[in-house]
C-alpha cells in the first residue's frame, strides 16, 4: 500500500472508532447515573470496541509501522513511539477487558473504567492523527535532502 492509503484507511478506521466511543462514554455515564438497563448494552458496546480497537492496533502493526519508519529521519522515533502507544493500550484494554468479564463488579467500577478507556482512545486518535498521520509525513513522493559540508 502506498503511504497515502495507509494514512486513509487510519483516519477512516478512526472515524469509526470515535462513533463507537462515543456510544460507550454515553452508556457509561447512563450507568453512572443509575439508568436501568444500560449495564448490559454498556458490557456489550465496550467489548465491540475492544475487539475493533485489537484488530486497529493489529493491522497498524503490519501496516502502519513500517511505513512510519522509512517515511523520513524521524521514522525511528515515531515507530518507537507508537509502538510504546500500543503496549499501553494494550495494557488498558486486558484491564477493561477484565472489568467488563466480572460480572461481580459493581456498575460504577464498570463506567468508570470504560470512561478511563474512552477517555484514553479519545487523546490517543487525536495525537496519533496529528503527530503520526500529517500528509507532510506519510507522502507517496520521496524527499530527497542533500546536504554540503564545508
Amino acid at each position: 500500500m502506498r503511504p497515502s492509503e495507509i494514512r486513509e484507511r487510519v483516519v477512516r478506521e478512526h472515524r469509526d472508532l470515535r462513533a463507537r466511543v462515543e456510544r460507550v462514554e454515553g452508556l457509561s455515564r447512563a450507568t453512572l447515573a443509575g439508568t436501568t438497563g444500560s449495564m448490559e448494552d454498556l458490557r456489550s458496546e465496550a467489548r465491540g470496541l475492544i475487539r475493533t480497537l485489537d484488530a486497529h492496533m493489529r493491522w497498524e502493526d503490519e501496516e502502519l509501522l513500517p511505513a512510519l519508519a522509512s517515511a523520513d529521519e524521524w521514522g525511528p522515533e515515531r515507530l518507537r513511539r507508537m509502538q510504546s502507544d500500543h503496549r499501553e493500550q494494550r495494557e488498558l484494554l486486558r484491564y477493561a477487558s477484565g472489568v467488563l468479564d466480572d460480572e461481580t463488579r459493581a456498575p460504577e467500577l464498570v463506567a468508570r473504567t470504560t470512561l478511563d478507556l474512552v477517555r484514553l482512545l479519545q487523546d490517543d486518535i487525536e495525537d496519533e492523527e496529528e503527530v503520526m498521520l500529517d500528509p507532510d509525513v506519510l507522502r507517496d513522493d520521496v524527499i530527497g535532502v542533500d546536504v554540503e559540508t564545508g
